[in-house]
């Protein structure tokens, strides 16, 4: 309990040393939107037979550009001592620090109501119950008969599958060209792992279940597609940057390959800076920082079989951060920015990039758990 307490101690320390000062938060609003995750604060623990905690959530409401505070929220025994994993459609998983055991919980989506707070307990991931779960996706919201919940871990063969009342999770072997990278296609109705970027070739089947004998939609590799060339002045900027790549879908079903492309630098001592480009080993550092440069977006054209550099996603919005990758509409959602990608991750702090002016929006370098899509 120490531990723990000095760890709560720490955190709250910490967040009170950022400039988002969740002590002067505004008050919460019940609209639904994106909202982007930030830790708890005023932890204390609740005094219930049941144990557990009481907390504040903190979050940002990228509509009305404002910093948000549900006060007050209870945080039962089986979320005390965990760490955030993922998030898929407003859902957050989360691991116990101490046992490794799984819950899925839509407690920290402000969409949800008190009295809709589910907790469902997940059966452990054998091998991986030590591994850090890079990515999940939820195929529907767990009250619906057609959920089905993925996981994919980065130092697993394996991609796990769960549907509720299931007391084990039904593991899918990967082969090697497959990535972290999840996504659930509503337009297929059927899971897809984006396979990395190789020079290896891969021969083998892209569907990996055998949709005759399972419950479970199906799982394959995204078939990935020429990409078109991209303006030389775009391609200079490029260069020197570490990429990252997303697979998102929007809500009319079309299909965006997206890339983040940071620039990383090595503070090697006091007052010096070596930039680095991700491919040779590092040297010898103090520390190593991100700063966002650019995104670069693919429209996927699934007749022509070709991936089309854009500017243009019309009124879109594409969320993107550490955790799987989502696609609304600004018409849907007023006050986001049509056109735009939202990005935010623990190194680069959270903004929006105008794909049209090709221009990079700052909105603050704090250091958020990940985008929270609205409860569907």
């Amino acid at each position: 309990m120490s531990q723990l307490l000095g760890r709560i101690a720490k955190i709250s320390s910490l967040v009170k040393k950022q400039r988002l000062c969740f002590s002067e938060l505004r008050s919460f609003s019940t609209a639904a939107t994106p909202y982007l995750l930030f830790c708890e604060t005023n932890y204390r623990m609740a005094r219930t037979p049941f144990g557990g905690a009481v907390v504040d959530i903190n979050l940002y409401d990228p509509r009305k550009k404002e910093t948000v505070k549900v006060p007050d929220q209870y945080l039962s025994k089986e979320l005390q001592c965990t760490m955030k994993m993922g998030s898929s459609r407003g859902w957050v998983v989360a691991r116990n620090i101490f046992d490794s055991t799984l819950h899925l919980t839509n407690m920290f989506n402000p969409c949800a109501s008190v009295s809709s707070h589910n907790v469902i307990t997940l059966p452990p991931l054998e091998d991986d119950a030590k591994a850090r779960i890079s990515s999940i996706s939820l195929s529907a919201s767990p009250d619906q008969k057609d959920c089905i919940l993925a996981a994919k871990s980065s130092s697993s063969p394996f991609l796990s599958l769960w549907r509720p009342g299931d007391s084990a999770w039904t593991r899918i072997k990967v082969p090697f060209p497959a990535s972290k990278v999840i996504m659930y296609s509503a337009r297929d109705r059927k899971f897809y792992l984006l396979p990395r970027e190789s020079k290896e070739e891969y021969e083998g089947p892209i569907d990996l279940i055998n949709t005759s004998s399972d419950d479970f939609p199906q799982v394959t590799l995204y078939q990935r597609f020429p990409n078109s060339d991209i303006p030389v002045s775009r391609q200079e900027q490029l260069a020197s940057t570490i990429k990252t790549q997303y697979l998102v879908e929007s809500p009319s079903g079309d299909s965006f390959i997206v890339y983040w492309c940071n620039e990383r630098s090595l503070y090697l001592k006091e007052g010096e800076v070596e930039p680095w480009n991700g491919k040779n080993p590092p040297p010898i550092r103090i520390s190593c920082r991100s700063k966002t440069r650019t995104f670069v977006v693919f429209r996927q054209d699934l007749e022509q079989g070709f991936g089309s550099y854009t500017e243009d996603i019309g009124d879109l919005c594409i969320f993107l951060g550490q955790r799987e990758a989502f696609c609304f509409s600004a018409t849907e959602y007023p006050g986001l920015h049509p056109n735009s990608v939202y990005y935010a991750s623990s190194g680069t702090g959270f903004g929006y990039y105008d794909l049209s002016s090709n221009t990079l929006h700052d909105v603050i370098h704090e250091a958020p758990f990940s985008w929270l899509a609205p409860l569907q």
